[in-house]
């Protein structure tokens, strides 16, 4: 329905009035939305994730070794391996070399959290071991995603690795373990708790203001001075298509040894990408760089993309263990879940409406 899709239909609007707003819109628009908006929007998203995650959360991944070292090599090796491979091919039959960079730098972004959640739920996984996978998997991205864009892109762009690290502590690391500290205070926990879907809409909104600042940049630009033209943004749609339907069978057919509940919350960790930590993350990586909203397309374009997939194939993997249950409600770890209904980071049943448009 529209109102659980929200996000992606206020992604559309936004992409759509950036064009005629983009004077407003642009870096070099006299309201410095750079430094107004995109800075501290990113410093509240991360405040706000540190607010709401439970630490528990994360210590509940370390139960599961296997699969943790399963999830952490398939997001941060395996996947980056193989759209290496690709851009490589694509690049030596003459596609755009900064779209190629884009789908790299996709590559390396960790999983998403709330999304990854909600298609384990309706696919009748195992949801404890999704959200604890997708917590720790997202805290490594931290530290794994600028490490593997300097390493992967370091004779393609230019990164200064001292202003990064520099950047990513100030805006993501500090306002990410402040919101960690505040949690001990148990007013501000209980009010943290009580109100995650607001944090979940706020996190949303300040995304598409994000993206609408992206477009903004992109429309001021002189695309075909960089070799990009519109039939490259329908054929980078297009590859992310192929690119996730390959991913998505490889996360399959290399996980025969997971029992079924818990293979299809492993898939579905391991084959998304954020675009609600990974913009901001992109964003500071290439802060100076008048390239960078080129770089986000591919990114910005993965997230429609993914959920498709994953509604389309959560269907049939329900059917699946539906049929190794033996029945229509899935009892996940002691918690009956009816398909359709979303579970809280401590493997508690909730309703959040809200969140099902997450990423």
């Amino acid at each position: 329905s529209l109102q659980r899709q929200w996000f992606l239909c206020c992604m559309m609007v936004a992409i759509v009035l950036a064009f005629p707003l983009r004077d407003i819109g642009g870096d070099s628009s006299i309201l410095m939305p750079k430094y107004t908006l995109k800075l501290p929007g990113v410093i509240m998203i991360f405040l706000s994730q540190g607010l709401c995650l439970d630490p528990t959360a994360v210590t509940k991944a370390f139960t599961q070794f296997h699969i943790i070292i399963y999830v952490s090599i398939f997001v941060f090796v395996v996947y980056p391996a193989v759209v290496m491979i690709i851009t490589t091919l694509l690049e030596s039959m003459g596609y755009s070399k900064y779209f190629c960079t884009g789908m790299i730098v996709t590559s390396v972004m960790p999983t998403t959290t709330a999304m990854s959640t909600i298609l384990t739920t309706m696919s009748g996984g195992r949801v404890p071991v999704a959200v604890a996978n997708a917590t720790l998997n997202n805290l490594m991205g931290i530290v794994c995603t600028p490490a593997l864009v300097m390493l992967l892109l370091s004779g393609t762009v230019s990164v200064d690795f001292g202003k990064v690290a520099i950047k990513l502590t100030y805006s993501i690391l500090i306002p990410f373990f402040c919101g960690q500290a505040l949690r001990s205070i148990a007013s501000i926990k209980d009010f943290a708790v009580k109100n995650k879907p607001k944090f979940s809409i706020f996190n949303h909104a300040v995304l598409v203001v994000i993206i609408f600042c992206s477009f903004c940049n992109i429309f001021s630009m002189r695309l075909s001075d960089y070799g990009v033209q519109w039939y490259h943004i329908m054929t980078q749609i297009l590859l992310n298509g192929v690119v996730h339907i390959l991913i998505c069978a490889l996360a399959w057919v290399s996980t025969p040894w997971a029992s079924m509940p818990d293979r299809i919350a492993i898939f579905f960790v391991a084959v998304q990408k954020t675009i609600v930590m990974g913009l901001p993350l992109l964003n500071e990586l290439f802060n100076d760089d008048p390239l960078r909203d080129i770089y986000a397309l591919p990114l910005i374009m993965y997230h429609p993309v993914e959920l498709i997939v994953g509604i389309f194939a959560g269907g049939r993997m329900l059917k699946l263990v539906e049929a190794s249950e033996g029945g229509s409600a899935i009892d996940v770890q002691g918690i009956s879940i009816v398909p359709g209904d979303q579970v809280g980071e401590d493997g508690s049943q909730e309703v959040d409406v809200v969140a099902q448009t997450g990423a």
